[in-house]
C-alpha cells in the first residue's frame, strides 16, 4: 500500500511527519479527489453500556404517524444512542421509507419518557434484526434518566 493511500485512508499502525499528510491532503484537494467517500475510523460521540433491559418498542413513519408498537431488548445504551435487539412486532416488518423509532421501559428510570431517534444500522443476528438507532430531539428529564442506566450498566435501578 503505498504512503499516499495510507494516509487518505488512515491506515491503522502507519504514522507519518504532520508535513506529509498535509502535503498529501494538499494535493488531493487540488486534483479534486473526493475524500469525503473514504474509510474513517468510526468513533462513538458517548460509550455504550451493555444492557438487557426488556422494553416497549414503536415504529413511526417519517409524517410522526404510528407504523406498529412491539417488544424489545435493550443491549446496549449511551447517552446519544441505543442498540435494540429481540425484537418482536405484530405486523413482522419494518417500513421501507426513513422512519423514527422510539422506546420506554415499562419500569424503572424510563417508565414515563419515550426516547425517540432514527435507525442508523439494520443487522441481521440469529436472533432477528437488531437496530441501532441514534437519539433525536433529547430532552433534559430523558438525559437525566438516560444518565441512571448508562451509570447502573442498564441493570434497573431504584426511582
Amino acid at each position: 500500500m503505498s504512503t499516499v493511500n495510507k494516509i487518505l485512508h488512515r491506515k491503522k499502525g502507519s504514522s507519518f511527519k504532520k508535513e506529509t499528510v498535509k502535503a498529501v491532503y494538499l494535493a488531493a484537494r487540488e486534483l479534486r479527489y473526493d475524500v469525503g467517500g473514504l474509510k474513517r475510523e468510526h468513533r462513538r460521540v458517548h460509550e455504550r453500556q451493555a444492557s438487557a433491559m426488556a422494553v416497549l418498542f414503536r415504529l413511526y413513519l417519517e409524517n410522526g404517524k404510528h407504523f406498529d408498537s412491539g417488544t424489545a431488548v435493550l443491549r446496549n445504551v449511551s447517552l446519544s444512542g441505543a442498540l435494540l435487539g429481540a425484537i418482536v412486532l405484530p405486523r413482522k416488518a419494518i417500513p421501507v421509507h426513513p422512519f423514527l423509532l422510539g422506546f420506554h421501559a415499562p419500569q424503572g428510570p424510563l417508565n414515563d419518557v419515550e426516547i425517540v431517534g432514527r435507525p442508523v444500522r439494520l443487522v441481521h443476528t440469529s436472533e432477528g434484526i437488531e437496530i441501532a438507532m441514534e437519539f433525536q430531539g433529547i430532552r433534559e428529564l430523558e438525559l437525566r434518566r438516560l444518565r441512571k442506566i448508562v451509570s447502573t450498566g442498564g441493570r434497573r435501578s431504584a426511582t
